[in-house]
This record gives C-alpha cells, structure tokens and sequence, in this order.
C-alpha cells in the first residue's frame, strides 16, 4: 500500500490566499487540495496561479499530498492552471465535475502534455475525480476505470444536492446512496474514497458523527473545510489501540482454525472466518502505511 495516498484528511485550501495557503502547511493533514476552482473568485483566477506558484516552490510540504484543483475544461481555464502550477512539487491533480469516462479520458491527454514539456515522466501525476452530479454517480463503474492515474474519487455533495435540488436533513437521507456508490466503486477499483467535507464547520460532534458514517459506509477519508476540522477526521479515519489489538486476535484465531482443519470458529464470542480474517488483515495494512506516512513506525 503505497501511504503517499493515504489520505484520512483532505484539506481544501483556497489559491488565492498567502495566509491560508501557509497556515494549511502546518496543519496535520495528510493531503491539501489546493483551490483554483470555486474557491477563488473569477477575478482573481490569475492571481492565485501567481500564488500557488510561489507558494509550491517556497514552503516545504512534504509528507503531504500536494493536489491542485483545476477549473474544468467548460470554464476555459483547465489548459492555463496546469501550465501555471504544474511541477516536481505536486502529487497529482482534483478534476472537478467529472460527469463521465470521457473526462477523465481529455484531462489523462492534458496531463501527459504537460508532462512532456517539463520533461517528467509520463503517468507522474495522480488524478482524484470529484464526482458531484447525479449523472456522475449514475457512471461511477465506468469513471472509476477510465484512466491509469486515477488514485481517488471524491464525493461532492453541495454541488450534487444543486444538481438534485434535494436538501439536508438531519439524517443526510439524499447523501446515504450517492456516498454508498462513490464508496463502493473506489473500493472495487483499489482507489481512495474520499467522503464530502462537512459543512457545519463549528459542529465538531456533527462532524465526527458524519466522518463515522462514511468510514462505515467504507471511505477511506474525507475532505476537510477549515483546518479545525482535521483533527477530529484523522482520529476517525485511525484504526485505534483496540481495533489494532483485536484485528492481531483474529488473525491468530485464524491461523489456529487452520492449523486445525478448521475455517471457522468462535473466539471469545466474535465469529472467525476467512472474511473476518481478510478484514482483520487489511484494517492492519492500513493502519501500517498511515504510520508509515506519521513516521512512526511499525503499528
């Protein structure tokens, strides 16, 4: 499991501002999405290109994955933000409105363009599709296999609620199927998941009850608004002492099942089969490659 794209917490930062942008830095959250999209205003586009620019070449960000969000190509403005911001520093790029295979197909050419011309190997950039259309969810099976870079998709819900002309409601009702799906396809991919940020910004307990409901419905991480919200989705997205410790007791149950002859058996009252075992395994491997990314070690 490659932890550069390990992402429990996508922060959203917006171009155009050198104070935000520098703060963001210093937050603890595994990636940044740069903003070049509805974050900056249409008359200050230019502006925050100048500013990414500086700002990727000056502050050091690593371990963070470094993504920049274009406008799409409808604005106008795709061809000039990737010749603006592109280089060594950036992981990769977050396509907005990704609505179908066919976009993802035009901005994988654009990247490999932009590539040649800066001399970096083709493929060097990691693309996150947000998908933020109900037209979009309707084509996740398709979107999710469309390109090679893909390394993500990103459930976008203010746009996809416009779109639907549904509504919050306490329960998150519209959001339950639109997040299953975006879940479901990046799983069956072996791409992140990334949730839709929380939109009560000062409801940190909304929050966290949100963030467990997509880690539930089996996202990887979700994006953040406001660098107050990453604490509380990196510690969701965490497996913690007690799930480490229980996944290792169902995997020497199952090794002891085996060794038996035996594929099933009950442990201290938890049921033990190969699936309990597969999921044991892999909330393990996560929790290795997110202390990979902290540079602590082995869990």
């Amino acid at each position: 499991m490659d932890y550069r794209w390990i992402m429990r917490s996508l922060l959203f930062v917006p171009g155009h501002s050198p104070a935000m942008l520098r703060r963001a830095a210093r937050t603890p959250a595994d990636g940044l999405i740069l903003d070049l999209e509805d974050a900056v205003p249409a008359g200050q586009k230019a502006a925050a290109r100048d500013t990414l620019r500086r700002f990727l070449a000056e502050v050091p960000l690593k371990p963070k994955t470094v993504t920049v969000r274009v406008n799409p190509f409808g604005s106008g403005l795709t061809r000039e933000d990737l010749r603006a911001v592109a280089g060594d520093r950036l992981d990769g790029f977050v396509y907005p409105w990704t609505n179908s295979p066919d976009d993802l197909e035009r901005f994988d050419a654009a990247l490999a363009e932009v590539e040649r011309d800066l001399g970096l190997p083709e493929g060097r950039f990691g693309v996150i599709a947000l998908i933020e259309s109900p037209r979009a969810v309707l084509a996740l099976g398709e979107i999710a296999a469309a390109s090679t870079r893909l390394r993500g998709l990103f459930f976008g819900c203010e746009d996809f609620l416009a779109e639907l002309q549904g509504r919050h409601d306490p329960a998150e009702t519209a959001l339950l199927t639109p997040r299953a799906l975006t879940a479901m396809a990046a799983r069956a991919a072996g791409l992140e998941a990334v949730d839709a940020p929380f939109v009560r910004v000062q409801d940190l307990e909304g929050l966290r009850a949100f963030a467990r409901a997509g880690r539930d419905l089996g996202f990887t991480g979700m994006a953040a608004l406001t660098p107050g919200q990453v604490e509380v989705i990196n510690e969701v997205y965490t497996p913690d002492a007690a799930q480490i410790r229980g996944a290792r007791e169902i995997l020497a149950a199952a090794g002891q099942s085996e060794t038996a002859g035996r594929n099933v058996r009950v442990v201290e009252g938890r049921f033990v089969a190969p699936p309990t075992a597969k999921a044991a395994r892999k909330l393990l491997e996560r929790a290795q490659a997110i202390a990979q990314r902290e540079g602590v070690g082995d869990v």
